[in-house]
């Protein structure tokens, strides 16, 4: 299911370089390279249409699709933008605030949303109707709850329907559901 953006739409280059810094880099280099999306500058902005076009023509088709698009959000968890408020919060307070951080990523476009509901202390769901793969959303749900729960602590990412997900077609949006104990 190809998605695209507004003309204009911007995506910081800090964000991108999570497609080149992880363990799938290999599948994706490639594709980068042939998309002339290779020098990456972390403080420059680049048209976000290129992206969303080796991820959907290139990288969809590929049967390792979901798997690489995980790897890529446990990355942008290191990668990505983070505005100045967001910095040293729980996991609770990143999955109410991941709109804005979403956003921080990206300007002069319309990108999507991302609409968190706290079902209770240790419960998230995260609504997502953007043009992103659903595994890159999985990814940073997962990254965010390694990197932000204390060490040890038992945590879920899943799907609250597998197959009823923006990425199966016929859906308008996937929901993910972080807990931990």
């Amino acid at each position: 299911m190809k998605r695209s953006c507004t003309p204009g739409t911007e995506v910081i280059g800090q964000a991108m370089l999570s497609y080149i810094n992880n363990i799938q880099a290999d599948v994706i280099l490639p594709l980068l390279e042939k998309h002339k999306l290779r020098d990456i500058q972390p403080d420059q902005w680049y048209p976000l249409q290129p992206w969303l076009d080796v991820i959907w023509d290139e990288l969809a088709p590929r049967p390792d699709f979901e798997s690489t698009m995980i790897a890529v959000g446990l990355k942008v968890v290191e990668f990505a933008l983070t505005p100045p408020e967001m910095k040293h919060v729980t996991l609770g307070q990143m999955l109410e605030g991941w709109d804005i951080h979403f956003h921080a990523n990206h300007r002069n476009g319309e990108v999507g949303r991302i609409v968190t509901e706290k079902v209770n202390d240790k419960t998230y769901k995260t609504t997502h109707q953007h043009i992103y793969p659903d595994g890159l959303n999985y990814g940073l749900a997962y990254g965010f709850a390694r990197e932000m729960l204390p060490k040890g602590t038992p945590f879920k990412v899943e799907y609250e329907d597998y197959n009823y997900r923006l990425d199966r077609g016929g859906a308008d949006k996937t929901v993910i559901i972080v807990s931990w104990e």
